[in-house]
C-alpha cells in the first residue's frame, strides 16, 4: 500500500519517487491543484474520503500513508 500511496503522489506532483522521502514535507503542494489532484486520486484508488480536518493535519508523506491504512481497516 505504501508503494501505491507513493506512486500516485509522485506521478501528481511530478517528483522523482526517490526524492519523495517520508521527511518531504508536502506542505508546497497543498498550496496548489496539485492537493487537489492528490486527495482525489488517493481516495478514488483506496475508496476513502478525507475530512477536511485529515486533509489540513497531512503534511508529510508518512501521515497521508497512516491516515489511509487507519481509513481502509
Amino acid at each position: 500500500m505504501d508503494n501505491k500511496i507513493i506512486e500516485i503522489i509522485s506521478t501528481i506532483a511530478k517528483i522523482n519517487r526517490d526524492q519523495l522521502i517520508e521527511k518531504i514535507d508536502i506542505e508546497k503542494l497543498w498550496e496548489s491543484i496539485v492537493h487537489v489532484e492528490i486527495i482525489i486520486a488517493l481516495e478514488e484508488e483506496f475508496d476513502i474520503v478525507f475530512t477536511q480536518e485529515e486533509i489540513g493535519d497531512t503534511t508529510t508523506v508518512r501521515k497521508i500513508i497512516d491516515l489511509i491504512k487507519t481509513k481502509a481497516q
